[in-house]
């Protein structure tokens, strides 16, 4: 999933409002915990923090801005404005965002488990993480979808001509 913008959008503007259900810390907790339980391998999940002990949770009721990606080079970020006495979360451009691009902002995970939350973004600064915080030795940053499909597409080669010198060799051998 990603979310692409069909119009260019210039740097400085809104480009939309993370919105949810406005939840306290203590039923984030609840959530997060029982999303834990309930999908033990998916760490995914839509909480954003709103300010003050409140947050938004964009699972059920949400807009497209969900669908936001991280990216540690990122052309949108988060800012957090007051509205008529309530705080709202707006997603502003960086730069100039051209059509067709793919929107992202840096998710500065507040976590402890950085290694959980693996970044594939491929930018030239990847931490390896969406931890807001330090970063993954090279050793323990994962492989970018690029680098993983020049290696995928490497591994098909090798195993095509592995295959094809197995094929010539039991021909050779039916060859009085």
């Amino acid at each position: 999933w990603g979310l692409v913008t069909l119009e260019p959008i210039p740097k400085g503007k809104l480009v939309q409002e993370y919105v949810g259900e406005v939840i306290d810390e203590a039923e984030k907790e609840r959530r997060l915990m029982e999303w834990s339980k309930e999908h033990p391998n998916d760490p995914n999940f839509y909480v954003m923090g709103l300010g003050s002990g409140w947050y938004v949770d964009a699972r059920e009721y949400a807009n497209l801005s969900r669908f936001i990606n991280h990216s540690c080079d990122p052309n949108c970020q988060v800012t957090t404005i007051n509205v008529k006495g309530y705080n709202r979360n707006g997603i502003y451009a960086t730069r100039n965002i051209q059509a067709g691009e793919f929107l992202c902002y840096d998710y500065h995970f507040d976590t402890k488990q950085g290694d959980k939350f693996l970044c594939r973004c491929g930018a030239k600064n990847c931490r390896g993480t969406m931890q807001g915080k330090g970063g993954l030795p090279e050793s323990k940053k994962p492989l970018t979808w690029k680098d993983a499909k020049a290696r995928y597409d490497n591994d098909v080669k090798q195993l095509a001509q592995l295959n094809q010198m197995q094929v010539s060799s039991q021909v050779s051998a039916l060859i009085p």
